[in-house]
């Protein structure tokens, strides 16, 4: 009998009397999750993923493997999210499940419209895109720096062919860590996370309540490190933790705004 009381409260986690199916609350939840989705993904492939950048998550773990053994970046995401999702289904419960569900599989649409349309262009960078290498057919040694600077992105995997572009990396690092912010702030507020490390951040949160644009932090730093893999080069390492941070301090200003004057004024007198 205690078994299926445990159960039995476990499933009335769906009943949400704040978010009734088809009233605003709930329309207003899952609109969060599907926008906030579209942004951080968009930004993962658009502003990460050609910049060899892991801005943590399984997301960022993905352009990691995806570089190291070309695969699809899809792949590697959902080869990753199912075990982790199954462990905050059962952590966090039904309707937490669900709503991450739904981000899940928005990821998977926005991933996949994005390779057969996009690719891994960037929307960042200096100059043109050039689709063969411009350093081939110049001599001297006035070529040294260009090929130093240049960044390839191979997309074999998506039937294309490789391009090369010169990157602004500060600029590219802010706007991701801008976006990405945005988009898992908006899905943090629905009550949901986007799988992957996420899920992590919201299990350790529900027990530790230190702040999720804090755990954010933690544990996508670690995972950022992993960017020394594909280039050992430690400007990759520190853009991804310099995004990451960026990302951190949105999500917490969309989660939990900053108070307004009058508010700290009432705190103020009722101290």
């Amino acid at each position: 009998m205690q078994k299926k009381s445990k159960v039995g409260a476990w499933l009335a986690q769906l009943n949400d009397s704040t978010e009734k199916f088809g009233t605003w609350p709930w329309f207003r939840a899952y609109l969060l999750i599907i926008l906030g989705t579209a942004l951080y993904v968009g930004a993962d492939l658009i502003f990460a993923y050609p910049y060899n950048l892991a801005p943590g998550g399984v997301g960022g773990l993905s352009n990691v493997l995806n570089v190291l053994f070309p695969w699809k970046v899809s792949y590697y995401y959902y080869m990753m999210n199912v075990p982790l999702f199954i462990l905050g289904f059962i952590i966090l419960g039904p309707r937490f499940g669900i709503k991450t569900l739904v981000s899940v599989g928005v990821s998977f649409i926005v991933i996949y419209a994005v390779e057969i349309t996009w690719g891994y262009k960037p929307l960042i960078h200096i100059g043109e895109l050039f689709s063969s290498d411009p350093t081939a057919n110049l001599q001297g040694t006035d070529t040294g720096w260009l090929s130093q600077t240049l960044l390839r992105v191979d997309q074999e995997n998506l039937g294309r062919e490789p391009f090369w572009f010169i990157p602004d990396y500060m600029l590219n690092t802010v706007i991701a860590g801008v976006i990405y912010g945005i988009g898992i702030g908006m899905i943090f507020k629905a009550g949901a996370t986007s799988g992957g490390s996420d899920i992590i951040s919201m299990i350790i949160h529900k027990y530790t309540h230190i702040s999720l644009g804090t755990l954010v932090i933690i544990v996508d730093t670690l995972i950022s490190c992993t960017s020394f893999l594909i280039n050992h080069d430690v400007r990759f390492p520190i853009y991804s933790i310099i995004l990451v941070y960026i990302e951190g301090k949105v999500i917490d200003m969309i989660v939990k705004p900053p108070k307004k004057e009058e508010e700290i004024k009432q705190e103020a007198k009722a101290a």
